[in-house]
């Protein structure tokens, strides 16, 4: 049975109440309260990801060990991220701390997308840029964690990583 109307949900409410007349006040209230539905969520627009970003992000990938075996090692993790935005047609400096300079500051690891560059302190902490990854999306980026010991994704918010996050950089728009 379909209602519709002011006057259905006015029947239902009241019968509600009737039914649930033994029970606190209060309770009664917040069920039938509960029934008249609140409006729906506002989610945000889809950020349009630049081509270039998306490029970045899939060259990346190639780059874990599952995913092709014949790319080589990279040195570092900046030759790391030096090595895919090159391959995508970007040039970046050679170190992390001067790829930190480079490109638009995004505000909060909560405003990164997809091919951003994510700098973290050193293994002791602190606030000078010592590390550097791609962000993928979901709180995930990928980078190379040690010399020689290959590509991977982690995610940002663990402990080690999220308490030695510094700063995020746009560098394709």
């Amino acid at each position: 049975m379909v209602l519709g109307g002011s006057r259905a949900r006015i029947g239902i409410i009241a019968a509600m109440v009737r039914a649930l007349s033994s029970v606190p006040v209060v309770v009664a209230a917040a069920v039938c309260l509960s029934a008249c539905g609140g409006s729906p969520r506002r989610r945000h627009a889809p950020v349009e990801v630049p081509a270039k970003a998306k490029a970045a992000v899939r060259i990346a990938r190639s780059y874990l060990p599952e995913e092709e075996r014949k790319r080589p090692i990279p040195k570092d993790c900046s030759d790391f991220v030096g090595s895919v935005y090159k391959e995508d047609g970007v040039a970046l400096p050679r170190s992390s701390k001067a790829m930190a300079e480079k490109g638009i500051l995004v505000a909060s690891s909560k405003e990164l997308r997809m091919g951003d560059l994510v700098f973290f302190s050193g293994s002791r902490g602190g606030s000078e840029v010592g590390h550097v990854g791609i962000y993928v999306n979901n709180g995930i980026f990928i980078h190379q964690a040690n010399p020689g010991e290959g590509v991977r994704m982690e995610s940002l918010y663990s402990d080690y990583y999220r308490k030695r996050y510094l700063k995020g950089r746009r560098i394709v728009e």
